[in-house]
């Protein structure tokens, strides 16, 4: 029967995996695959049952130890083989556009048919905001101040309908900007988001905006991240965007969640000072180097190669990109993982000499695009989002 029997890339899609890897699962005898003859090629074909039992079998390790919470969205699609869309657009096919755009698809489902333009009145009080803040508040500290005042200033913050939500967004994200660097401008920034980025932390000459717009398309959103799953089940209960926001700020707070490019920016740093030696000891010690591998794509990152590729234009023959090769060059020869967004991201921070602490800044800027995103499909779907606890504690004392 028909049914019995999946073609490659439906059993791969099953899988999480590549066909590549398939065809090794059929090597070692972990499937038995059938030629498929006619139509030209080689083509197999895999028993159903065998890819099934083999997916609940990857799915019970995956959630040992661990919550498996699957929730329904339109807003991107991620999948594990090294794949990522957002409203049904791979992100290959928006390499050329802005982030405005990228957002706006992401809010409306929609990309726009021209230029797009937020307003910047917001950024004349996110500059206030900041000139009152002490000088010690770091990147995400300013982020959430801002994001909190302005929410204080709205009196519509309360509405959670779609259209309003994207308002939200389109007001606070260039004030968002504006807060990356420590030493704000007093005047009010204008232009692109990415070019109030750029120019907020170049400390030397200005650099081109283009790979800080890529940077902020590719993050925009990365499905249930840590922190957009803590954002939309406050959505889910009826938090206001600017409460969606300021939460996911705290949720990026995580080293694990938004400080791993920073550590790739420090071993950088290091490397240049103590040479290669550093990605050999940091592989033994630790058995893998910040910036390598990823815990949901099985093969690579698919956002990583678009930005390190932009950087080599920008930055071809400097000394500090024929350092980051050498790095990702030695890690190949190592056999680590292919490098993920999180190593892109932190090379872009050291190779524009920016504070290590700004590539969480970016990231921030840009996910609040996706947070704001699930929040407004949140409100168009309510769905209570309520974790079982599983007990185990004593049963009865006395």
């Amino acid at each position: 029967m028909a049914c019995e029997w999946m073609t490659a890339a439906e059993a791969a899609d099953r899988l999480g995996v590549t066909v590549r890897t398939l065809y090794a699962y059929a090597s070692r005898g972990v499937l038995t695959a059938r030629p498929v003859r006619g139509g030209g090629g080689r083509r197999s074909e895999y028993e159903r049952a065998q890819v099934e039992a083999l997916a609940h079998r990857t799915a019970k390790r995956e959630r040992a130890g661990q919550v498996e919470i699957r929730v329904e969205t339109a807003v991107t699609d991620l999948k594990p083989a090294g794949a990522l869309a957002f409203r049904g657009y791979p992100i290959e096919d928006l390499l050329d556009r802005s982030f405005e755009d990228v957002a706006e698809l992401l809010w409306t489902a929609e990309l726009p048919d021209g230029p797009v333009f937020w307003p910047s009145a917001n950024r004349r009080e996110a500059t206030r905001v900041l000139a009152a803040l002490p000088s010690a508040a770091g990147v995400l500290d300013r982020m959430c101040a801002v994001a909190s005042v302005l929410g204080m200033m709205d009196p519509a913050r309360h509405e959670l309908g779609p259209d309003a939500v994207a308002g939200v967004g389109r007001r606070l994200i260039p004030a968002m900007a504006s807060a990356i660097s420590a030493h704000p401008d007093p005047r009010p920034a204008s232009g692109p988001v990415a070019a109030v980025l750029a120019d907020r932390l170049a400390r030397e000459d200005s650099l081109p905006s283009a790979p800080v717009d890529l940077a902020l398309c590719l993050l925009a959103d990365h499905e249930l991240a840590a922190s957009t799953f803590a954002s939309r089940i406050a959505a889910t209960v009826g938090a206001d965007p600017y409460a969606v926001v300021g939460i996911g700020i705290q949720a990026m707070r995580a080293v694990d969640h938004g400080g791993t490019a920073r550590d790739v920016h420090r071993m950088l740093r290091r490397v240049a000072e103590e040479g290669l030696s550093v990605v050999a000891s940091a592989d033994r010690r630790a058995g893998e180097l910040p910036g390598f591998g990823h815990p949901v794509y099985t093969d690579c990152d698919p956002r990583a190669p678009h930005l390190l590729a932009a950087l080599e234009r920008v930055h071809a023959g400097s000394d500090r990109q024929d350092l980051v090769r050498s790095v990702l060059e030695s890690a190949t020869r190592r056999g680590l993982p292919a490098p993920n967004i999180d190593f892109a991201l932190g090379a872009m921070a050291w190779l524009h000499r920016w504070p290590e602490e700004s590539s969480t800044g970016l990231v921030v800027v840009a996910r609040t695009a996706g947070w704001l995103a699930h929040a407004a499909e949140a409100c168009e779907r309510p769905s209570r989002l309520r974790p079982r606890a599983v007990y185990i504690g004593p049963r009865r004392r006395r």
